[in-house]
């Protein structure tokens, strides 16, 4: 009996062809991640793992045949291309709001935490807003705001500063009180 279960646990197992980590730039305030879980469920062949929200990585398990279903078995795709699917597949089930990134090269403690106040930002969306201006900027690892509009990011110090961010807002048409 006990043979029988783990013959069919490693075949569970054996379904799932990979998992890769990722950094997800979407998740711009706690209540994304359930949108977030909800949307992978709706993306055929993949399932998300895990999500930790504080650093914006995720881990997502993919069938290789349902990414590429005229794929041959003995040449699969590079890791680079398998990464560019779930992207643009997360980006086209979430209309653009959730992208894919390499995860975090830098360790935490080297992180610089840069903390932002925003002027009035009175719904979700421009919260969102706000938030995509910095988080999308190279050298920034992970960025969130609050509903009080406090806009934090951890950012790499050799390739982004505060200046940068601003800038950033300012271009966006983002009202920083506390410059």
């Amino acid at each position: 009996m006990n043979r029988i279960l783990l013959i069919l646990a490693f075949a569970a197992a054996a379904l799932h062809a990979d998992e890769s980590k990722h950094r997800i730039i979407g998740i711009s305030e706690p209540s994304r991640v359930d949108d977030l879980r909800e949307l992978v469920k709706t993306i055929a062949g993949v399932e998300l793992v895990n999500v930790d929200p504080a650093t914006t990585e995720i881990v997502l398990r993919y069938e290789l045949s349902a990414l590429f279903p005229s794929i041959n078995p003995k040449k699969p795709p590079a890791e680079e291309a398998i990464t560019q699917k779930l992207d643009s597949l997360l980006k086209a089930a979430s209309r653009g709001t959730f992208t894919l990134k390499p995860p975090a090269t830098l360790a935490e403690d080297k992180m610089e935490k840069i903390e932002i106040q925003a002027g009035l930002l009175d719904c979700m969306a421009c919260r969102y807003g706000a938030y995509i201006a910095i988080a999308k900027l190279d050298g920034v690892e992970h960025a969130s705001i609050s509903q009080t509009n406090l806009l934090t990011a951890w950012i790499d110090p050799a390739k982004v500063k505060r200046e940068d961010l601003l800038a950033a807002l300012k271009k966006g048409r983002v009202e920083v009180l506390t410059p």
